[in-house]
């Protein structure tokens, strides 16, 4: 009923239309039948055709445009907004082999008028002119509104978060706040959102959202050979995003999804120098300086860390003023929450590398500037008790992370990597369970400790606490000496190996921290919310 209850203000989008006009205009884009193109999104056809129009002119008839739904007056014709729809210059001695094109894709075109010399947008309707504006006036001519900015210093960003103190910490209490990670709504399983949809359409994908022995482990990305590529090359598909970071600092929120995006993108195998990314903003009214203020310092992020990159945004959108009408009468927003889509290119697909463990004796690395912090972390979601540790940031960048992921790409290529997994929420003990569950096979790590005072929060922090740039390894004993010689000079750690036993079993400076059964990861990850009693 969504169509019939809020087609009128809401996007209803119809999927296999899209496809058709994705497969009419690559082909006449090669074929040379339109010069410019655009997409209808806010503001439909007059955003569309004004902004092509916005150096000539243009004049427009909405009689013979398609419409989703019947009786719409003009304005809304002009305005409504639809998906599945683009705007096409096309020469007038090419429409014909356009219309031709379109006709074997069974997509729908329609002539609505023609690019003037006029400076001027005129649109018609059942032969009256229903809007006659100067480009200069209507692109040149209103005001610009002014709004201001309020930004606190990063000092005031800091937070205090609880810790368990090392006098109160035992062996179990590191194996129930894993399985408490594991079983969180943010990390746990999305095997009921993915299994919703198609995901094998055309029978192209090479990795899948969900992969490893089981096909339920957490793919970083998924790998894509579309029909029509030559021989073996093919795409990555990844994203990043963490609203907890945004909650706090917003520009260093998207230095890490940015990096997040670029680095699930490069675990499968995406070359990291041919990798471009996309923004999604969704946020709250902008009118609120301090609201404004995180979504400046996001925009900032996203600048800085496409530069630190060397990574195009080829595109994005935005949603804001997402706030509601609390009970207390108040307004409340939406954390400041940025997702970084990214697309990157793969030569050969049939090198693609996937997450799960693959086998018994092989190597495991840390790779990447590993600096755990638990400002936003999802250690502090699931774990509120104890004593206060004071002026924990969110994640920082590191100008590293670069010559990281390109080091990693010469040893994918070079195929000394067995499996790669990113590490993101609940930090590198989180990792390390979802490549277990993944491979069905149990690892053994053995960490150095972290710079608190006390053995336990110091193991606390190496385990649970987030780091930007860093990513698991599993290497061949054979092939760890090349593999090393990949990173020379780089921050890499050989960690622990991939054993018999199935449990993740993790050691400080060999003393014994925790370890959990195999099955008791799988449960938490795959039945989030159960109590953890029950697990273990």
């Amino acid at each position: 009923q969504t169509g019939e209850v809020s087609g009128s203000s809401v996007q209803i989008g119809n999927p296999i239309v899209e496809k058709g006009l994705v497969d009419a205009i690559l082909p006449a884009r090669d074929l040379g039948l339109y010069t410019a193109i655009t997409d209808c999104g806010a503001g439909g056809l007059s955003s569309a055709v004004g902004e092509m129009a916005s150096g000539i002119g243009a004049d427009v008839d909405l009689t013979d445009v398609r419409l989703k739904y019947p009786g719409l007056a003009p304005w809304e014709i002009w305005l409504s907004e639809a998906q599945e729809r683009m705007v096409l210059a096309v020469p007038p001695g090419k429409l014909a082999q356009l219309q031709e094109l379109c006709d074997t894709y069974n997509v729908e075109l329609t002539d609505i008028g023609a690019f003037t010399g006029s400076g001027r947008l005129v649109v018609r309707y059942n032969k009256k002119i229903v809007l006659d504006l100067s480009n200069a006036f209507l692109h040149e001519g209103i005001p610009q509104r002014q709004l201001r900015a309020r930004i606190e210093s990063r000092e005031k960003r800091e937070e205090n978060f609880a810790f368990l103190t090392g006098s109160d910490i035992t062996l179990t209490d590191f194996s129930e706040i894993l399985l408490k990670l594991l079983a969180h709504p943010n990390i746990a399983s999305k095997a009921s959102v993915i299994r919703i949809y198609d995901h094998e359409v055309q029978g192209g994908t090479v990795v899948k959202p969900l992969t490893g022995a089981e096909n339920d482990g957490p793919s970083d990305a998924c790998v894509l050979k579309p029909i029509g590529t030559k021989g073996r090359a093919g795409i990555a598909i990844a994203s990043g995003i963490n609203a907890e970071y945004g909650k706090r600092d917003a520009y260093s929120m998207a230095m890490a999804v940015v990096d997040e995006a670029i680095r699930n993108a490069v675990a499968v195998g995406a070359d990291p120098g041919r990798i471009a990314i996309l923004d999604n903003f969704c946020w709250g009214d902008p009118l609120r300086p301090e609201t404004l203020a995180s979504l400046v310092e996001a925009c900032r992020g996203c600048r800085d860390a496409a530069l630190l990159f060397r990574t195009p945004f080829i595109s994005g959108k935005d949603s804001l003023n997402n706030e509601y009408l609390g009970a207390d009468g108040k307004r409340h927003a939406i954390p400041p929450t940025l997702l970084i889509s990214s697309i990157g290119i793969m030569e050969d697909v049939s090198q693609a590398i996937t997450m799960d463990l693959k086998a018994v004796g092989n190597a495991v690395y840390l790779l990447g500037e590993f600096q755990p912090v638990f400002g936003g972390s999802h250690f502090n979601l699931v774990q509120g008790n104890g004593g206060i540790v004071h002026g924990e940031t969110v994640p920082q960048g590191s100008q590293t992370s670069p010559q990281v992921y390109r080091a990693f790409h010469r040893a994918v290529l070079a195929k000394l990597v067995q499996s790669a997994h990113d590490l993101s929420e609940g930090g590198l003990a989180v990792a390390a369970a979802e490549m277990c569950i993944g491979g069905r096979l149990g690892l053994e790590l053995d960490l150095k400790p972290g710079k608190e005072n006390g053995q336990a929060d110091a193991s606390l922090r190496v385990l649970f606490g987030e780091s930007t740039g860093c990513l698991l390894v599993e290497v061949k004993p054979e092939n760890s000496t090349e593999f090393e010689t990949c990173f020379s000079g780089l921050p890499i750690t050989r960690i622990g190996h991939v054993f018999g036993e199935p449990a993740l079993a993790i050691h400080i400076e060999k003393d014994p921290l925790c370890s959990i059964p195999l099955p008791a990861l799988v449960a938490a990850w795959n039945t989030p919310l159960q109590p953890i009693s029950t697990i273990l």
